[in-house]
Protein backbone atom coordinates (compact mmCIF):
# COMPACT_ATOMS: atom_id res chain seq x y z
CA UNK A 1 0.00 0.00 0.00
CA UNK A 2 2.73 2.10 0.79
CA UNK A 3 4.53 1.36 -2.74
CA UNK A 4 1.24 3.02 -4.33
CA UNK A 5 0.95 5.68 -2.18
CA UNK A 6 4.26 6.33 -3.40
CA UNK A 7 3.56 6.17 -7.01
CA UNK A 8 0.17 7.75 -7.06
CA UNK A 9 -0.79 11.49 -6.43
CA UNK A 10 -2.60 10.13 -2.62
CA UNK A 11 -1.44 11.94 0.53
CA UNK A 12 0.77 9.77 2.59
CA UNK A 13 -0.95 10.27 5.87
CA UNK A 14 -3.83 9.10 4.01
CA UNK A 15 -2.00 5.95 3.19
CA UNK A 16 -0.82 5.33 6.75
CA UNK A 17 -4.18 5.49 7.88
CA UNK A 18 -5.15 2.70 5.66
CA UNK A 19 -1.95 1.29 6.75
CA UNK A 20 -3.11 1.47 10.26
CA UNK A 21 -6.18 -0.04 9.92
CA UNK A 22 -4.65 -2.86 8.17
CA UNK A 23 -2.48 -3.79 11.07
CA UNK A 24 -4.79 -3.68 13.71
CA UNK A 25 -8.19 -5.45 11.88
CA UNK A 26 -8.63 -8.94 11.81
CA UNK A 27 -10.03 -9.44 8.60
CA UNK A 28 -7.84 -11.58 6.00
CA UNK A 29 -9.43 -10.47 2.22
CA UNK A 30 -9.39 -6.34 1.73
CA UNK A 31 -9.63 -4.48 -1.65
CA UNK A 32 -7.21 -1.00 -1.71
CA UNK A 33 -8.39 1.50 -4.58
CA UNK A 34 -5.86 4.30 -5.14
CA UNK A 35 -6.71 7.22 -7.64
CA UNK A 36 -5.49 10.73 -7.81
CA UNK A 37 -5.64 12.43 -4.43
CA UNK A 38 -7.84 9.43 -2.24
CA UNK A 39 -7.15 6.25 -1.50
CA UNK A 40 -9.19 3.53 0.57
CA UNK A 41 -9.05 0.04 2.12
CA UNK A 42 -12.23 -2.08 2.64
CA UNK A 43 -13.39 -5.18 3.05
CA UNK A 44 -14.71 -7.10 0.63
CA UNK A 45 -18.78 -7.05 1.68
CA UNK A 46 -18.20 -3.35 2.27
CA UNK A 47 -17.51 -3.12 -1.95
CA UNK A 48 -20.34 -4.96 -2.69
CA UNK A 49 -22.70 -3.59 -0.09
CA UNK A 50 -24.91 -1.30 -2.14
CA UNK A 51 -24.48 2.65 -1.38
CA UNK A 52 -21.86 2.30 1.15
CA UNK A 53 -18.80 4.65 0.53
CA UNK A 54 -16.17 1.68 -0.08
CA UNK A 55 -19.34 0.72 -3.21
CA UNK A 56 -19.61 4.09 -4.29
CA UNK A 57 -16.12 4.61 -4.94
CA UNK A 58 -14.90 1.26 -6.69
CA UNK A 59 -18.99 2.75 -8.98
CA UNK A 60 -17.04 5.78 -9.54
CA UNK A 61 -14.10 4.97 -11.01
CA UNK A 62 -15.26 3.00 -14.02
CA UNK A 63 -15.12 4.06 -17.60
CA UNK A 64 -12.04 6.26 -18.97
CA UNK A 65 -10.30 8.07 -16.45
CA UNK A 66 -8.16 11.23 -16.85
CA UNK A 67 -5.61 9.74 -14.20
CA UNK A 68 -4.34 6.57 -13.41
CA UNK A 69 -6.13 3.72 -10.91
CA UNK A 70 -4.78 1.27 -9.17
CA UNK A 71 -6.75 -1.88 -7.39
CA UNK A 72 -5.06 -4.56 -5.49
CA UNK A 73 -6.87 -7.38 -3.45
CA UNK A 74 -5.18 -8.34 -0.03
CA UNK A 75 -5.04 -11.02 1.57
CA UNK A 76 -3.34 -11.56 5.34
CA UNK A 77 -1.93 -14.84 5.69
CA UNK A 78 -0.58 -14.03 9.50
CA UNK A 79 0.70 -11.30 11.34
CA UNK A 80 4.40 -10.89 11.55
CA UNK A 81 5.72 -8.73 14.60
CA UNK A 82 2.74 -6.58 14.57
CA UNK A 83 2.73 -6.47 10.81
CA UNK A 84 0.53 -8.26 8.05
CA UNK A 85 2.11 -10.53 5.77
CA UNK A 86 0.25 -12.10 3.12
CA UNK A 87 0.01 -11.49 -0.92
CA UNK A 88 -1.23 -8.49 -3.06
CA UNK A 89 -3.03 -9.32 -6.73
CA UNK A 90 -3.03 -6.38 -8.87
CA UNK A 91 -6.27 -5.73 -10.35
CA UNK A 92 -7.92 -4.81 -13.75
CA UNK A 93 -9.82 -1.61 -11.87
CA UNK A 94 -12.11 -1.22 -14.95
CA UNK A 95 -13.34 -4.90 -14.78
CA UNK A 96 -12.86 -5.16 -10.77
CA UNK A 97 -15.03 -1.61 -10.73
CA UNK A 98 -17.56 -3.43 -13.64
CA UNK A 99 -17.91 -6.94 -11.30
CA UNK A 100 -18.90 -4.47 -8.13
CA UNK A 101 -21.47 -2.92 -10.50
CA UNK A 102 -23.44 -5.90 -11.38
CA UNK A 103 -22.86 -8.08 -7.95
CA UNK A 104 -24.00 -5.26 -5.82
CA UNK A 105 -27.20 -5.18 -6.98
CA UNK A 106 -28.11 -8.92 -6.49
CA UNK A 107 -29.10 -9.79 -2.93
CA UNK A 108 -26.55 -10.39 -0.18
CA UNK A 109 -26.75 -14.17 -0.20
CA UNK A 110 -25.73 -14.17 -3.97
CA UNK A 111 -23.21 -11.48 -2.85
CA UNK A 112 -21.73 -13.26 -0.07
CA UNK A 113 -21.48 -16.43 -2.53
CA UNK A 114 -19.37 -14.55 -5.27
CA UNK A 115 -17.32 -12.42 -2.74
CA UNK A 116 -16.29 -16.41 -1.46
CA UNK A 117 -15.81 -17.50 -5.33
CA UNK A 118 -13.58 -14.22 -6.32
CA UNK A 119 -11.45 -14.83 -2.99
CA UNK A 120 -10.77 -18.36 -4.25
CA UNK A 121 -10.03 -16.70 -7.47
CA UNK A 122 -7.31 -14.31 -6.24
CA UNK A 123 -5.56 -16.54 -3.88
CA UNK A 124 -5.39 -19.45 -6.48
CA UNK A 125 -5.91 -18.59 -10.20
CA UNK A 126 -3.20 -15.44 -10.80
CA UNK A 127 0.40 -15.61 -11.85
CA UNK A 128 3.41 -14.18 -10.20
CA UNK A 129 4.78 -11.13 -11.19
CA UNK A 130 7.79 -9.03 -10.87
CA UNK A 131 8.49 -6.09 -8.51
CA UNK A 132 9.18 -3.85 -11.61
CA UNK A 133 6.36 -5.02 -13.55
CA UNK A 134 4.28 -4.47 -9.56
CA UNK A 135 5.79 -0.59 -9.97
CA UNK A 136 5.21 -0.32 -13.40
CA UNK A 137 1.22 -1.15 -12.47
CA UNK A 138 1.76 1.64 -9.63
CA UNK A 139 2.89 4.33 -12.38
CA UNK A 140 0.07 3.38 -14.88
CA UNK A 141 -2.82 1.90 -13.45
CA UNK A 142 -2.61 -0.78 -16.32
CA UNK A 143 -1.83 -4.50 -15.33
CA UNK A 144 -0.62 -6.37 -18.12
CA UNK A 145 -1.57 -9.73 -16.40
CA UNK A 146 -4.97 -10.11 -14.89
CA UNK A 147 -4.59 -10.74 -11.69
CA UNK A 148 -0.77 -10.65 -11.42
CA UNK A 149 0.28 -11.44 -8.03
CA UNK A 150 2.70 -10.34 -5.92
Amino acid sequence: MRLAGAYQAVEALDVEREVAVLQRSRHTDYFFLARRGRCRLSTLPAVYEPDTPANLDWLACRGAALWPVVALYLHTDKTVEGHPWGSVTLLDQQAAAEDVRIFSALPENQRERHIRLIVKRYQRHVTYCSMLETIQYLKTGEVKVNGCKR
